[in-house]
């Protein structure tokens, strides 16, 4: 097993390299990532890393780029629940809350990095037991997080470009 983590770990090394020569704009450098991962890292590459990319940058791809940018989900108590309550988290096949709560810290204060407000408290397991059935089901996801973004950017200053699912998007 301990095999297979550092090669995960290699292969994530070369794609954050990749990533790097293909989003020059982007300038959070990903998280350093051990030898081995924890459950946390194993965890997200596992059932987030497919879509949102193994270090949070899935462009371009149709999908939020998390790396540098999802810190910012932390600075409303409605965007925090926002990422609790997305279908893929809150049905995850993760079923210990404590597990999922550090998934999203991972995911947060991991890939966040800058974007993260320094008043950010980590998620906990109670906290994610709270909002786990209030999964969104039956509303446009597009639509909510583009509310979401515009609260974040007026209340908490965060860059414009948030709008954009990742950096660089086409408009249109």
């Amino acid at each position: 097993m301990a095999k297979w983590f550092s090669l995960v770990a290699a292969a994530l090394v070369a794609a954050g390299a990749a990533a790097a020569a293909v989003e020059p704009a982007l300038t959070v450098a990903p998280p350093p990532y051990p030898r081995e991962m924890d459950l946390p890292q194993s965890n997200y590459v596992e059932h987030c890393g497919g879509c949102h990319g193994i270090q949070g940058d899935a462009a371009p791809a149709n999908l939020p780029t998390l790396r540098g940018r999802v810190g910012w989900f932390m600075c409303t108590p409605e965007a925090r629940a926002y990422l609790m309550r997305l279908p893929n988290v809150a049905r995850s096949r993760i079923t210990d809350n404590q597990d999922l709560a550090e998934l999203l810290n991972f995911m947060v204060f991991g890939l966040g990095g800058s974007s993260v407000p320094k008043t950010a408290k980590p998620f906990t397991a109670d906290e994610v037991a709270r909002e786990r059935p209030n999964a969104y089901d039956s509303v446009s996801l597009i639509e909510t997080r583009a509310k979401i973004v515009e609260s974040v950017i007026n209340r908490c200053g965060a860059p414009k470009s948030l709008r954009l699912l990742y950096p660089g998007q086409p408009k249109g």
